[in-house]
């Protein structure tokens, strides 16, 4: 399977493009700055560019067979930066007949509750970039960690179809685990799916 990371660059985007290509598959890594990106290989293509330029996001995607988004908001002043590249991925996606689609989130993917504070935005591009999934007719799935943390990898993860997962720490190894096995779970399929370490 030939599969297009976005934020390969980061914590679980790196260790999903090692496992993605321990597991035979090729990859294609999607980085906003190719400079500081050290990992290579003969299934390894590198795309350089920013997510929310649609040519750059389509030319990555093209020949996949599969996407997987691990991009993440970091700073709330950058919103809405986030859901405006899923959008894009999203929409060259379906230009490219690539069906299977992977975005990570928190949990506060699952409600519209009024979230307030440093979280607020956070919570806002998760919940629109779910609406962009669910009205997107691709086969997508929604990986909703509770807390992601520099802990030692366990190997494994819970997932809760449909439901919050408990607020336990799950390595970023982990999470990249569960956005793998989720391209091989139909069950998964236009469900927003929790996950947390495995307890």
């Amino acid at each position: 399977m030939r599969i297009t990371v976005f934020g390969a660059s980061g914590r679980t985007g790196r260790s999903l493009v090692e496992q993605a290509l321990e597991h035979g598959h090729e990859v294609v890594a999607f980085v906003r700055d190719a400079s500081g990106f050290e990992e290579s290989g003969e299934r390894l293509d590198v795309h350089e560019g920013d997510a929310r330029d649609p040519e750059a996001v389509a030319e990555a995607i093209r020949g996949s067979d599969a996407v997987i988004s691990v991009l993440a908001l970091l700073k709330a002043e950058d919103e809405p930066e986030y859901s405006e590249a899923t959008r894009t991925i999203v929409d060259a996606a379906k230009s490219e007949g690539v069906r299977p689609v992977v975005v990570t989130a928190n949990r506060d993917v699952f409600g519209d509750d009024e979230v307030t504070g440093e979280f607020a935005a956070h919570a806002r591009e998760h919940r629109r970039n779910r609406e962009t999934l669910k009205a997107s007719g691709l086969d997508w799935t929604i990986l909703a960690a509770g807390w992601v943390a520099d802990e030692p990898p366990a190997g494994a993860y819970e997932a809760f179809v449909d439901e919050k997962a408990p607020t336990r720490k799950i390595a970023p190894s982990d999470l990249a685990k569960a956005a793998l096995d989720a391209l091989s779970r139909e069950d998964w399929v236009g469900r927003i799916v929790g996950v947390a370490g495995a307890s």
